[in-house]
């Protein structure tokens, strides 16, 4: 019975959520994070401005995936999703944003591998170009799950 339930939830928050993804501008884009615990990271980013979502709220919905390399044999991966607000500066060619959102962490060591769910905080700003890429900067606190500060890089597409 939990099963048939979870899977109704999820049918209809997808019902929701799809056709407002739909009309949404998305981005991919590529991304460089030093954090102060794991060293640094290479990932991937998508970023989906939501119009339809909740009518008249500047969101984004921003995922990545970080692939960090803290040497020796240790493995180190974090999969983040995040809601943002965009804030606007009329005339300007910033776009910061602020928001948080859920962070999957998964450690691999020779003695075992270790995965962990926690919050992200996070603040940023995009940089409006006269072409298509969008660079960006963003700072991530990362409550409980992967537990550290990352400072993020990247360009979307």
């Amino acid at each position: 019975m939990r099963k048939l339930f979870g899977v109704m939830v999820l049918a209809t928050a997808t019902g929701a959520v799809v056709p407002a993804a739909a009309q949404a501008q998305v981005r991919v884009g590529a991304q460089v994070s030093l954090a102060d615990d794991q060293e640094v990271g290479l990932g991937v980013r998508v970023r989906s401005d939501t119009p339809r979502l909740i009518p008249g709220a500047p969101l984004s919905l921003i995922g990545s995936f970080d692939w960090f390399f803290p040497g020796g044999n240790t493995d180190y991966l974090e999969i983040n999703g995040n809601v943002a607000y965009n804030f606007t500066i009329t005339g300007s060619v910033l776009q910061p944003y602020a928001g948080g959102g859920l962070n999957i962490a998964r450690l691999d060591t020779p003695g075992g591998a270790d995965s962990r769910v926690g919050l992200n905080l996070l603040g940023g700003v995009g940089f409006r170009t006269a072409g298509r890429l969008l660079p960006f900067v963003e700072l991530r606190l990362e409550i409980s799950g992967g537990e550290q500060l990352v400072i993020t890089g990247g360009v979307h597409f």
